[in-house]
């Protein structure tokens, strides 16, 4: 006995998807095929069994797993453009390989990119609606609805807005959590290391009393992921002169030093799309110690120092000029796209105000100037942020 099952959201949590399918072959239907397009998954039935599922996205070199994977067990079971199922009838805890998930975690990144994009654009579409009724309200104090039998079309888009506003939020919702579990998946989440010695460990009674005493200072850098080399030569400064970095806040604007020896220092601000186990493993095996991780999704900046002797040559990160244009140019990229789409929607509803108050169509009030005042400081912030970061990649340009 065949038997579909529609489930429109199952790429969101994969995880709970593989748990899913683990409980459907308990129940004897074994799954035979996914349809990433009618989001339809297929199974046969059969007798029970103990299966375990895994799903990746990922483009596989050949029509077949790797030697690797299907001598730990895993069959492929359905492809569906780069959706890949795979399972395993070993116990769970004789698994040591499975697939890897940073395909996973890369592709629910940009859906979320999309539908952030999506929401703010409805967002910001609303308001000015809003506030062009408000306006209108403040100035005459009356709306008048004219009838027409093209209403049914505007309901009908003003109930698919909504629709697709409600959905944005639930996507960015459901991914961000499934990414956050994806990331933390087999390993402990990866805490910073103490920038100081190991043997200090502070409370934050101690921090205050050391604070107190002026043994431990703090202070605020806003906005230094937009030019991240002042950041890291601001870093060494502090240590030259003997505030050694102890930790950095969890929102990364607050840098806690505590008034020790001067050091030589070599700090680096690094920013990465996926930034799994690995990557932490192969900086810390080379010397280099983690100050800060962020924990937001939309950036994922990490800050990384390592101590070196007078006389020997500065340690970097990346020592190699053309991976540092490409780091520094996938920044500026990431942040323009982020930040030139709000500047000219801005501009644009400051220009439609504009027009209509140069029309006399609506009076300048105390309302409008204020709208239009938070409009032209969102745009200078959200401008200037964006060109500090291709001037960030034009000094590592020319320092070439």
């Amino acid at each position: 006995m065949n038997k579909k099952v529609f489930r429109p959201f199952w790429s969101y949590d994969v995880q709970k998807t593989e748990e899913w399918l683990t409980s459907m072959a308990e129940s004897g239907y074994l799954l035979e095929k996914v349809n990433r397009v009618t989001r339809f998954f297929y199974f046969q039935q059969g007798e029970p069994k103990k299966i375990t599922y895994r799903i990746a996205y990922d483009k596989l070199q050949g029509d077949t797993l790797s030697r690797g994977l299907l001598d730990e067990g895993w069959l492929k079971v359905s492809q569906s453009g780069k959706w890949i199922v795979t399972r395993n009838e070993r116990p769970l805890d004789q698994i040591k390989r499975s697939l890897v998930r940073e395909g996973v975690i890369r592709h629910n990144r940009i859906n979320m990119y999309i539908f952030s994009g999506i929401l703010i654009y409805l967002t910001i579409i609303v308001l000015m609606n809003l506030m062009l009724m408000m306006a209108t309200i403040f100035q005459d104090g009356s709306i008048e609805v004219v009838e027409s039998p093209l209403w049914i079309v505007t309901y009908i888009f003003m109930g698919i807005g909504i629709a697709v506003w409600v959905l944005s939020i639930y996507s960015i919702i459901i991914i961000a959590k499934t990414n956050k579990k994806l990331l933390n998946e087999n390993s402990d989440h990866y805490k910073p290391q103490r920038m100081v010695s190991e043997e200090i460990r502070l409370n934050k009674d101690e921090e205050k009393k050391l604070k107190h005493l002026g043994k431990l200072i703090r202070k605020r850098k806003f906005g230094w992921m937009y030019a991240p080399d002042k950041l890291e030569t601001w870093l060494e400064k502090m240590e030259a002169q003997g505030y050694n970095l102890y930790r950095v806040s969890k929102t990364g604007t607050v840098f806690y030093f505590i008034v020790g020896r001067p050091r030589k220092v070599s700090f680096c601000a690094d920013y990465q799309n996926i930034a799994d186990e690995s990557y932490f493993n192969i900086h810390s095996d080379t010397g280099w110690k983690n100050a800060f991780i962020s924990y937001g999704s939309l950036q994922k900046w990490s800050i990384w120092s390592r101590e070196y002797s007078e006389g020997e040559k500065r340690p970097q990160i990346y020592s190699d000029k053309a991976h540092q244009l490409k780091h520094a140019k996938r920044i500026a990229i990431t942040y323009s796209c982020i930040f030139l789409p709000l500047v000219i929607v801005y501009l644009y509803n400051i220009g439609l105000s504009i027009g209509m108050m140069s029309n006399n169509r609506i009076e300048i009030d105390n309302l409008q100037i204020s709208t239009m005042a938070i409009m032209f400081v969102a745009i200078l912030s959200f401008g200037s942020n964006s060109i500090r970061t291709w001037l960030y990649y034009r000094r590592l340009k020319k320092g070439q």
